[in-house]
């Protein structure tokens, strides 16, 4: 693993921990805008700072599978696939 790799990674941690905390508050329904919410500033920060080392590290043709797409595309897909499965087992 390449020391861009460890940095990318690191960054995806508290990544991870912003964007459950955006899905929570967005979810939440106290927002009119996606970004009215707390943690919006933040996730974005560290997706960014991952699309920038990756572009910086990876050549073109990995670079589309590697991106991390926006944040509101993330949580809605999120979102639908668990209503999906909630329907789908009738919870």
């Amino acid at each position: 693993m390449a020391v861009d790799d460890h940095a990318i990674e690191s960054l995806r941690n508290w990544f991870d921990l912003e964007y459950e905390e955006l899905k929570k508050e967005w979810t939440s329904n106290k927002y009119e805008k996606f970004s009215h919410c707390p943690s919006f500033k933040s996730a974005t920060a560290y997706r960014e700072a991952m699309n920038v080392l990756i572009k910086a590290c990876y050549s073109s043709e990995y670079l589309e599978s590697r991106r991390v797409r926006t944040l509101k595309q993330m949580i809605d897909e999120e979102l639908e696939l668990e209503t999906f499965w909630k329907e789908r087992n009738g919870k």
